[in-house]
């Protein structure tokens, strides 16, 4: 499938205690994840077929950037730390999913992504084979997160890919109570800790990358 995954997040922490590294029109190996706000299932009578369409989002906060609707099958797979996490593939690509709560009672205060009024219940996952419909933002997969399911080499195989960096933007924001209160993406050449911004005016809060898949013959 040859298209642009938009607004991939890496996290600060990612650059700053993983080490990681890119710069736009280079190449860069990583899973993707989902945080999943939505699910269903495909009917039977429904489209059994691969697909990605996205909303664009802004640049101002992490939860703002593009969300993506993705069709795709469960993959099987063997979580040994959350009930709720599984592996959607979509046409050959394997997406680590992770399941969004149900928001707060009406009238509270809400800060975050909630699962939607609409969706399927987090748990249970779908079962392998099922064709699933999904909601959600991308991020890079996180070690904590792969290490998580079994067999774990054999499902990193199934979602490790080769990217070509299209875009880079970081996002910084100032401090305020709860979350971020003001933000602001800058486009980046390079990501690397060194331009990472820690200070009383504006914190460094991740990256959103443009990805483009690379097919090795």
């Amino acid at each position: 499938m040859n298209m642009l995954w938009r607004d991939v997040f890496v996290p600060d922490h990612v650059v700053a205690s993983d080490g990681f590294t890119a710069e736009v029109g280079g190449m860069v190996e990583m899973p993707l994840a989902l945080f999943c706000r939505f699910r269903s299932q495909v009917s039977k009578d429904g489209d059994h077929r691969p697909s990605v369409t996205s909303t664009p989002g802004d640049h101002t906060h992490p939860d703002n950037r593009s969300v993506y609707d993705l069709v795709g099958q469960a993959v099987a797979i063997e979580s040994t730390v959350w009930s709720a996490g599984w592996m959607l593939d979509v046409d050959g690509l394997g997406i680590y999913v992770s399941e969004a709560d149900a928001g707060p009672p009406p009238g509270l205060p809400t800060s975050g992504v909630y699962r939607e009024g609409a969706s399927d219940p987090a748990a249970p996952v779908p079962e392998p084979g099922t064709w699933t419909r999904v909601r959600g933002q991308l991020s890079i997969a996180e070690p904590y997160e792969t290490g998580a399911y079994e067999p774990e080499a054999d499902l990193l195989r199934h979602a490790v890919r080769t990217w070509l960096v299209r875009r880079a933007v970081r996002l910084d924001g100032k401090p305020g109570k709860g979350r971020l209160i003001q933000g602001r993406g800058q486009d980046a050449a390079v990501i690397q800790y060194a331009d990472l911004r820690y200070n009383a005016a504006w914190t460094t809060v991740g990256y959103l990358l443009d990805l483009e898949q690379v097919h090795r013959e």
